[in-house]
């Protein structure tokens, strides 16, 4: 199993860089990151109108819209934080605390973004998390198993 931790190496450094980028894109621009990450915003456009109950409905659509940013930023800094802690395990060699990081994240993370994006519509954003996320964790346990 000479080719494990080098393999792990590679994609734990892989992984990290674009959690990085897709963390700072997201910060920057939750919109594009929000339609490349398969859970599409609306459009800006709210209806205006005259009647009360019109302008209530828009409120309410802007206030959602304004909450959904603000998840998406979040969204955006837990990428963000992760691939920068991911970086600084590399950079350190500390490889062992990288994969348990890539363990947990893999399958809880990676799972249920899997979840809610299938719930959300195509399965394609749903399978391109789960998956990939599931074969790191394995990746990553499978280091950890062999440094204990």
């Amino acid at each position: 199993m000479n080719y494990l931790l080098p393999t792990f190496k590679a994609v734990s450094n892989i992984f990290a860089i674009s959690a990085v980028a897709t963390g700072a894109w997201g910060i920057i621009n939750p919109v594009a990151f929000s339609k490349s990450f398969g859970l599409q915003m609306e459009s800006n456009s709210i209806p205006s109108q005259d009647n009360n109950d019109s302008l209530k409905d828009a409120a309410t659509l802007k206030h959602q819209r304004d909450l959904t940013m603000s998840y998406i930023s979040l969204m955006s800094v837990r990428q963000l934080g992760t691939g920068i802690i991911l970086l600084m395990f590399a950079y350190q060699g500390k490889w062992t605390e990288a994969a348990t990081i890539l363990a947990v994240i893999g399958i809880i993370v990676a799972g249920t973004d899997g979840i809610y994006l299938a719930r959300a519509g195509p399965r394609g954003p749903a399978i391109f998390h789960a998956v990939p996320g599931a074969l790191i964790s394995a990746l990553a346990a499978g280091v950890i198993y062999l440094d204990s």
